[in-house]
């Protein structure tokens, strides 16, 4: 298993790894193409995280992340954005791989923490290390 950036020649395989494990909102084609391109283009300036794992050629996961200053932390946060492993490689330390890289990249770029939204894996998290310190809310612009 190989964690590392992703690249163009992956949209294919992240969109459909994407497709099967939608949390109700199914991706759009369309949009994805053109978000994919600016997430693959933001990696060049150091600020976002947007790594794949690599098992022996197959995409089996994603982790995107983003690093903003912030005054409150003092410093650079990464926020976790998404962490997505394919159902049959769950449980075999693929969705740790991808979430110690993304600290580890975070730690080299300055950032003071990691925060993540955790979504429909109750303890995953918190037996990582991370603490809860906030409640997210979402309000929909669409």
């Amino acid at each position: 298993m190989r964690i590392r950036p992703a690249d163009v020649t992956d949209a294919v395989a992240v969109f459909a790894l994407l497709s099967r494990t939608a949390d109700g909102r199914p991706p759009q084609r369309a949009a994805f193409d053109h978000h994919y391109e600016q997430l693959i283009a933001a990696m060049t300036y150091d600020d976002t995280d947007f790594l794949v794992a690599d098992d022996n050629g197959e995409v089996v996961g994603y982790v995107l992340a983003a690093r903003v200053l912030s005054l409150h932390a003092n410093g650079p946060v990464s926020q976790l954005l998404e962490l997505l492993v394919a159902p049959e490689h769950r449980g075999r330390g693929v969705g740790g791989m991808l979430v110690d890289a993304v600290v580890g990249r975070a730690r080299r770029a300055g950032a003071v923490e990691v925060n993540v939204v955790a979504r429909r894996i109750p303890g995953y998290f918190e037996r990582r290390g991370f603490t809860e310190t906030a409640t997210c809310l979402t309000l929909p612009l669409s």
